[in-house]
């Protein structure tokens, strides 16, 4: 029996103690728990090895493997540091020893024939020709078109879509800042369509979500990924990017690339162009959107010695 008991027990006290100190561990709670229940179903007893973890992180994984892999160990080697006070003898792997664990993942970028196959395919959802097929076609045509993350296309209510003067005010987002964006004249008559339809069905008043669900509530995250969850196998995409398929938050990278790609074509100057294209997109950082670009070589080269600058401060998905 270990000194500390079971090492879900211990997960369980070291989760409570950070905790307490303030910390959230919301997604590291899940993975400590997963490699204490890998560990206990083995019987595993006294320190904790490094072939243990090592054994863990590389478990049931697929086609990241090598980045998810260094990843879990990110996550557990604070965790082996507070066990060691009860088996002075676990190994703490050492940094970096299964690679950098936020490594950016390439995106898949959407190509204008998938971009209209996808549209089409929310259009036919059923009941044909209803308010449903309406509200995903603009929702996923305004992502691709504005750039917007899906979290922050849900939250918009009604009064931020001001198409009268072609803009939407996007408020307090992922780094709680609010950006008013200016949107092309076909992106207003869509979505002057879909609101003209959608206010016969949903409250108009100027809080109420834009892109409500059937109780008129904001329209949940997991449900709009799981309709575009069936849609894809339809759709027959080739993946292109790091990550098994392409995702919502690929039409956002698209975006991305389109518009700095469209810049270089008109003869912009892309150093000012990304500071711009860091402003509209909400980014904490220009390194996040020099990111953006990996996903075409072109515009790679484009860029090449001031990407080189930021890419060794790592990036994220935004």
């Amino acid at each position: 029996m270990n000194a500390a008991g079971s090492l879900m027990e211990a997960v369980q006290r070291y989760l409570q103690e950070r905790r307490q100190l303030g910390f959230a561990l919301i997604a590291p709670a899940t993975e400590l728990k997963r490699f204490a229940r890998f560990a206990d179903s083995r019987g595993h007893e006294g320190p904790i090895t490094l072939e243990l973890q090592i054994a863990w992180a590389q478990e049931h994984v697929q086609r990241t493997s090598e980045v998810t892999a260094a990843r879990r160990l990110e996550i557990i080697r604070p965790f082996v540091a507070y066990y060691r006070q009860f088996e002075v003898a676990s190994e703490i792997p050492p940094a970096g020893v299964l690679g950098r664990g936020h490594r950016r993942l390439t995106p898949h970028i959407y190509t204008d024939k998938e971009i209209q196959a996808l549209l089409d395919a929310a259009g036919g959802l059923t009941p044909t020709g209803g308010m449903r097929a309406l509200m995903y076609c603009t929702l996923f045509g305004l992502i691709v078109a504005a750039g917007l993350r899906l979290s922050e296309a849900l939250q918009l209510k009604v009064c931020d879509v001001n198409l009268e003067e072609a803009t939407i005010t996007v408020r307090q987002t992922k780094f709680h800042k609010s950006r008013c964006l200016p949107i092309a004249a076909s992106v207003v008559q869509a979505l002057l369509q879909y609101r003209d339809r959608r206010n016969q069905y949903a409250d108009s008043g100027a809080a109420a979500p834009f892109f409500a669900s059937r109780n008129g509530g904001i329209l949940p995250k997991r449900t709009v990924e799981n309709v575009f969850e069936r849609l894809r196998p339809s759709l027959h995409w080739q993946t292109r990017g790091d990550h098994m398929h392409p995702r919502i938050h690929d039409l956002r990278h698209t975006f991305a690339v389109r518009r700095v790609q469209r810049w270089h074509e008109a003869g912009v100057s892309i150093e000012h162009a990304m500071f711009w294209l860091c402003t509209y997109l909400g980014h904490a950082k220009i390194s996040d959107t020099y990111w953006y670009l990996t996903g075409v070589p072109e515009l790679m080269e484009l860029v090449g010695s001031k990407f080189e600058r930021f890419a060794c401060e790592g990036g994220r998905d935004e």
